[in-house]
């Protein structure tokens, strides 16, 4: 059985990937574990509110659990109240005809396909100072990581090589505004996309299991990415370059506003260009997640990257 074959009163037993778990405390002072369950195909908020000593012990993100409990209907979202869980064996996936790599979501494209992209965008860039900042920042944190890392924790591309396909997503969408717009500096905006999020390497502990470093949460990726560039330009000498300079203020405005996490909003064209690109990729990345499952006619869950706001699905043929 899956999340789609249960309505809100029913009791249920699913296996679930857990991930962004968190432990809180109620107004009594009790211990409650919140996060999410994916069962392969769905995702869905939950709860443990009697939480044992013994829960909390095996209790991880992105460890895979058969559980236990009651779908609750709140604000308007499924909600599965957990009572019982424990970690699932591979029987037990078996029995359902899974394996541990269901529960692992994966980019839409092959990471080789993702890997060609990406060179294909590089050998593009013509300004040798941007060219060689670039080659020697992937070098350094490797290709590995950035070919598999994930985009975000929650809100966006937040699976196995969600940042490359992010990054993809950018650099495609990017040609049609260059084309359209060839006042924009071509070198400086391929070389803004691949390195805007360079500092989730450090700022997110890796694809499985995803959480939050102790460097992340103090400094967030956008003073850790800003913080490699300037480091490696440094060492390359060309740090009071234009390129680099440039190159620093577009990881540092590509979330647009202050208000967002930008430390800086962006004052050149081309920063503009990367946080458009940015926020439509991830914005839309958090629709597609959501709109598909959702019948015509009818709102969808409460989507987080819209401030839980719940978007309508068109009943039109």
């Amino acid at each position: 059985m899956k999340i789609k074959d249960y309505k809100p009163l029913d009791k249920a037993t699913l296996i679930l990937k857990f991930a962004d778990v968190t432990i809180k405390k109620t107004t009594a002072g009790q211990d409650y574990a919140s996060f999410l369950g994916f069962d392969g195909e769905k995702m869905i908020e939950a709860k443990i509110w009697a939480l044992s000593p013994s829960d909390k012990e095996i209790l991880k993100s992105g460890e895979i659990y058969v559980a236990s409990g009651v779908m609750k209907d709140y604000q308007g979202k499924m909600q599965f109240n957990i009572n019982e869980m424990r970690l699932a064996t591979d029987s037990d996936l078996e029995e359902e005809g899974m394996n541990r790599d269901d529960y692992y979501e994966r980019a839409k494209l092959d990471i080789s396909v993702l890997a060609e992209a990406l060179n294909h965008y590089i050998n593009l860039i013509k300004n040798e100072t941007l060219k060689n900042l670039v080659v020697s920042i992937l070098k350094e944190v490797g290709a590995d990581n950035y070919m598999n890392y994930p985009a975000a924790l929650t809100m966006h591309h937040n699976y196995y090589s969600g940042l490359a396909y992010h990054v993809y997503s950018m650099l495609t969408l990017s040609d049609s505004y260059l084309d359209l717009y060839p006042f924009l500096n071509r070198d400086l905006v391929y070389s803004g996309i691949i390195l805007h999020d360079i500092g989730k390497l450090k700022e997110l502990s890796g694809p499985k299991g995803t959480e939050y470093t102790k460097v992340g949460n103090l400094l967030g990726h956008i003073s850790i990415g800003a913080n490699i560039i300037y480091s490696k330009a440094k060492e390359l000498g060309c740090e009071e370059t234009d390129e680099v300079i440039s190159l620093l203020h577009i990881v540092l405005s590509h979330h647009g506003i202050n208000e967002y996490g930008s430390p800086k909003e962006p004052q050149m064209a081309e920063a503009v260009l990367v946080y458009l690109l940015d926020y439509s990729d991830s914005r839309m990345a958090a629709l597609e997640k959501e709109i598909p499952q959702t019948k015509e006619g009818e709102f969808s869950n409460q989507i987080g990257a819209f401030d839980k706001k719940n978007f309508y699905k068109a009943n039109i043929k």
